[in-house]
């Protein structure tokens, strides 16, 4: 993977919680902003796909009927079980 360099300006309160965190995980400060971006990458797919199912269940929404059958089934499972 190619590695490049990102220059960005931000208040110093952000810059020193940075240090402070770097400093307690015993990481770079480098690796610390890359586990930032990444976090922030895969919180945003992750909301990106929870929209997804809801506009889509509310285009298609589970029938009512269904519902009742799982539960149904989720009951006997249970009462096997315990």
């Amino acid at each position: 993977m190619t590695k490049l360099r990102l220059t960005v300006t931000i208040p110093q309160e952000e810059y020193e919680r940075i240090e402070q965190e770097k400093k307690k995980k015993g990481i770079s400060r480098s690796a610390l902003v890359h586990k930032m971006i990444k976090y922030f990458f895969l919180k945003e797919d992750t909301q990106a796909k929870i929209k997804k199912y809801l506009d889509g269940y509310k285009r298609i929404p589970e029938k009512t009927n269904y519902i009742t059958q799982l539960e149904q089934v989720q009951f006997e499972t249970l009462n096997k079980e315990f």
